[in-house]
């Protein structure tokens, strides 16, 4: 029961929404409900919140396994009778060894993702939606089998098989895992990026690479390119007529209210089937899969089309996913309808609002909201307040709940009108602007996100020389912008996505056990 209980909270993350349910406020007052020790989970949840507040599982970054720490340390705190002391001595270790299948688990999930391709080119959405929970199986039985063998084998044998790990392998499966995320950056860069408006990807990466701005700020400072540039741009007369407003309005007999329910409810698995290399795509996929199967039912290639655009690199806030969602659904209704949306708008729609909508969701909730509220749960729970997980689970999940909801509907409704008044030449403009975004945003994710450096160090007349401080002297941040483009070259190469991945998986395991990569 127990094992299931850490898979299943691990699984609603990525099929359910993120509620918060891995956290140790919630998961310790569970396992003394199973058993039957309830003052002891909330303590040792309490505990273990305040222990763990600053640990989150941010873009592609792997913290300590809080979840199976948080069941492993209250159940051998019941079992044993030794309270926190024992709580906290299997809790750490256990964090640390649960983060390691963490990794497998996104790392073999990328399997799944590039497998999902073939069934796009064939337009088999069920075998999309097959690899999605194969992937959603695989990250349940990530958290559920090595908490289902530690409790089987006791709180000794965890911390031995802590310590048995090998450093070479440790460092070889994180440097792999730290090097897979640029094949998604690639991916997205290669639908994205035209000849003519690449120069901006660099411009986003070099702003992020010899500043402090991170992704948020740099996006909008992209949104302010774009709109600069587009400014001083000519309408086109011909694509004035062509997009008149006239006859781009009227969209709501395309996507009716059903359509966004069912956009709603299928956006809770976002999260779905999470990989190193494309996140979310794999789920972002799978709830766009009964909107564009309608919108395209006509048209058999364009939907094989639109399934293989977004299984894409995707990556944004489980909350606030929303106006991406209905903006990204109402440029697909309007390409159905004919107008003049080519991919590129739509990927440089969804680049340009993931990354300044992540940063408001990490900063809001990751970062303010969530402690908070943890903060004064855990303090009730330390008191032995029953209250203190409902109040907890309760408070954010009324939050996260509203905020899918409020900006999925309230933007497409915004959409509606600005699109159609921006369609007098003004949304070719609005499209193009937005592939320029999206295209600084993934240079800023290359420069922030994608932590690929090198421990080398040479000696020369007693002094220690770091390769890393030497390539920063060249180059901030030059290792990842090295390793996108060669990426990105072997895409433009049409080399296929697995090769790729596979090749970044060795080279991973071999440099960082090697030492070279870090």
């Amino acid at each position: 029961m127990l094992a299931f209980l850490a898979g299943f909270a691990y699984f609603s993350r990525r099929f359910m929404g993120d509620w918060y349910l891995e956290r140790p406020i919630i998961l310790g007052p569970l396992v003394g409900l199973v058993m039957g020790d309830v003052q002891t989970g909330l303590i040792v949840g309490g505990t273990l919140e305040f222990v763990f507040m600053g640990a989150v599982d941010i873009g592609g970054s792997v913290p300590p396994n809080y979840a199976i720490g948080a069941v492993l340390g209250t159940a051998f705190a019941i079992s044993t009778g030794q309270g926190i002391e024992a709580a906290l001595l299997v809790a750490i270790p256990a964090s640390l060894l649960g983060s390691f299948f963490e990794v497998l688990a996104k790392t073999f999930s990328s399997f799944f993702v590039n497998a999902a391709e073939r069934y796009a080119d064939e337009g088999n959405d069920r075998g999309i939606a097959m690899l999605m929970h194969l992937g959603n199986l695989l990250h349940f039985l990530a958290y559920a089998l090595p908490t289902f063998i530690a409790l089987a084998l006791g709180a000794t044998a965890v911390q031995r098989m802590v310590e048995s790990i090998p450093d070479w392998l440790n460092n070889g499966i994180g440097t792999a895992g730290k090097m897979l995320p640029a094949l998604g950056f690639a991916l997205l860069l290669n639908s994205l990026a035209p000849g003519s408006l690449l120069p901006f990807f660099f411009v986003g990466f070099l702003v992020a690479a010899y500043t402090n701005w991170g992704v948020l700020a740099i996006a909008l400072l992209a949104i302010l390119v774009a709109l600069i540039i587009q400014h001083y741009r000519t309408v086109d007369e011909d694509d004035a007529a062509e997009l008149d407003p006239e006859v781009s309005a009227g969209l709501g007999d395309t996507i009716t209210r059903a359509d966004l329910r069912t956009l709603f409810f299928r956006s809770f698995a976002l999260q779905s089937a999470f990989s190193f290399d494309r996140m979310q795509a794999l789920g972002w996929t799978w709830s766009l899969i009964p909107f564009l199967k309608k919108i395209y039912k006509d048209q058999p290639e364009e939907y094989k089309r639109a399934l293989r655009r977004h299984l894409t690199f995707f990556n944004t806030h489980m909350w606030v996913h929303g106006p991406i969602l209905a903006l990204t659904a109402d440029l697909e209704a309007r390409r159905a309808r004919g107008e003049d949306i080519d991919e590129q708008a739509i990927q440089g729609l969804k680049g340009s609002l993931m990354g300044p909508l992540a940063g408001i969701g990490d900063s809001m909730f990751h970062g303010t909201l969530r402690p908070i509220m943890g903060g004064i749960a855990a303090g009730l729970a330390l008191q032995g307040n029953p209250l203190a997980p409902i109040i907890f689970f309760v408070s954010v999940n009324a939050v996260h709940v509203f905020c899918a909801w409020y900006g999925l509907y309230k933007t497409y409704d915004w959409g509606q009108t600005v699109i159609a008044r921006l369609a007098s030449g003004g949304l070719r403009q609005f499209l193009e602007g937005a592939s320029i975004a999206g295209l600084m945003a993934v240079g800023a994710l290359t420069g922030t996100w994608l932590n690929v450096t090198t421990p080398l160090a040479y000696t020369v007349q007693d002094a220690t020389v770091s390769v890393q401080s030497m390539l920063d002297s060249i180059m901030p941040r030059i290792l990842p912008l090295t390793l996108v483009m060669i990426v990105f070259w072997f895409v433009r190469k049409q080399k296929k996505t697995t090769n790729i991945m596979l090749g970044l998986i060795a080279a991973g395991l071999v440099l960082g056990a090697l030492g070279i990569l870090g």
